[in-house]
C-alpha cells in the first residue's frame, strides 16, 4: 500500500514500511518516535496514521486528543506546517503538533510569529553514552556494578540473540511479567503490552534486533532495540524477572555488549512524567536528553 496523498489518511501498515522507513533515514529526526517500529506498535494505543503532503510524511494521531507530530521532509515545510494547521481547524478539532525534538524547532519554528512553543518534559528522551553503559566503571555506577557481580556470582546464565525461532518463548516470558506486575489494571502497562506484542509478533518484518537471557533454560529477561541513527541505538523493550536483582542491570549490559555495533550512543526513551522511570533513567547518568515540544497557535 502506498502512502495517501493529504488530506487522505491510511493506517499504518507493514505494506508501507519502506515507504515510511525511507522518508524517515532520508530525513532523520533524533526522537524515538520518529521510527517505523514506533508507529507500528503503538498504531492501535494511538490510532497512528499517514499522509503525503508536499512529499513531507505527515504522521497523525487520531485518538482523542488528536495531534501530529512534526512533519518529516525537505519541502516546503513551514508552509506545510500551515497547511496541517488548517486543516485541524476545518476538521473542528483544536490544532497540536506534539512531539517536536529540539532541532526542527531552531531550523523552522524559532522566534515563529505565528506559533508558541511548549516545552514537553515527559517526553524527553534520555541519551547515554554505550561504552559507559557497558563498563559501569567509577563510584556514580558503583551500587549497579555491586548488583551485576552478584547476579553473576549467583547465577548460571545464558545471553542469546534473539531470532524468530525464539518469539513465542519472549511472548510466554511477557505473559509472565505481566501476570506479575497485573498489568491489566494499569493502562500504561496495558499499553505497552501491546506495543511489545505487536513488535514480537512481527520481529522478523520489523527487522529488529533483540537479546534475551535465560536461566535454568527459561527466558528471564529481553530487550528489543534497532539503530535509528548513524551513531545510535535506540530501545524499545527491555524486561526483567523482577525477583531476581541484578538483572535488570545484567540484560541492558549484554545486550549492548552483544549487539550495539558501531554505535557510540544509546537512546532509551522517555519518563513519560512517571518518578519512579525518571529515577531510574537518571541513575544511569545521560550525557544529553533528546529535548521536544509542543507546538500550537497564537
Amino acid at each position: 500500500m502506498s502512502i495517501p496523498t493529504f488530506p487522505e489518511f491510511s493506517d499504518i501498515s507493514l505494506s508501507m514500511q519502506r515507504d515510511v522507513r525511507r522518508i524517515l533515514s532520508a530525513y532523520p529526526l533524533e526522537a524515538s518516535e520518529y521510527t517505523y517500529t514506533n508507529l507500528f506498535a503503538f498504531k492501535k494505543t494511538y490510532d497512528f496514521k499517514v499522509s503525503l503532503l508536499k512529499d513531507n510524511l505527515i504522521i497523525l494521531k487520531d485518538k482523542e486528543p488528536a495531534s501530529v507530530f512534526c512533519p518529516v521532509g525537505g519541502s516546503s515545510i513551514t508552509e506545510t506546517i500551515d497547511m496541517v494547521f488548517d486543516y485541524f481547524i476545518q476538521s473542528g478539532r483544536p490544532p497540536v503538533i506534539e512531539r517536536v525534538p529540539e532541532s526542527f524547532i531552531n531550523t523552522y519554528l524559532y522566534d515563529s510569529e505565528k506559533y508558541t512553543v511548549e516545552e514537553s518534559r515527559e517526553h524527553f528522551d534520555y541519551v547515554y553514552d554505550m561504552q559507559t553503559l557497558i563498563e559501569l566503571k567509577g563510584r556514580k555506577f558503583h551500587d549497579k556494578k555491586n548488583k551485576v557481580n552478584k547476579f553473576r556470582n549467583e547465577y548460571t546464565y545464558e545471553y542469546i540473540t534473539l531470532t524468530p525461532g525464539l518469539v513465542r518463548e519472549c511472548i510466554e516470558f511477557e505473559d509472565y511479567w505481566c501476570e506479575v506486575k497485573e498489568c491489566q489494571k494499569y493502562y500504561g502497562l496495558k499499553r505497552e503490552r501491546c506495543a511489545i506484542l505487536a513488535m514480537l509478533e512481527n520481529y522478523e518484518e520489523l527487522n529488529l534486533t533483540g537479546g534475551a537471557i535465560k536461566t535454568e533454560g527459561k527466558i528471564v529477561a529481553l530487550t528489543i532495540g534497532e539503530k535509528f541513527l548513524p551513531d545510535t541505538l535506540v530501545i524499545h523493550v527491555e524486561k526483567a524477572n523482577i525477583d531476581i536483582p541484578g538483572l535488570y542491570q545484567v540484560i541492558n549490559q549484554e545486550f549492548l555488549i552483544h549487539e550495539a555495533g558501531d554505535c557510540t550512543y544509546v537512546n532509551r526513551e522517555q519518563d513519560l512524567d512517571i518518578d519512579g522511570l525518571r529515577r531510574a533513567k537518571m541513575s544511569y547518568h545521560p550525557v544529553k536528553f533528546i529535548k521536544k515540544y509542543r507546538v500550537i497557535q497564537r
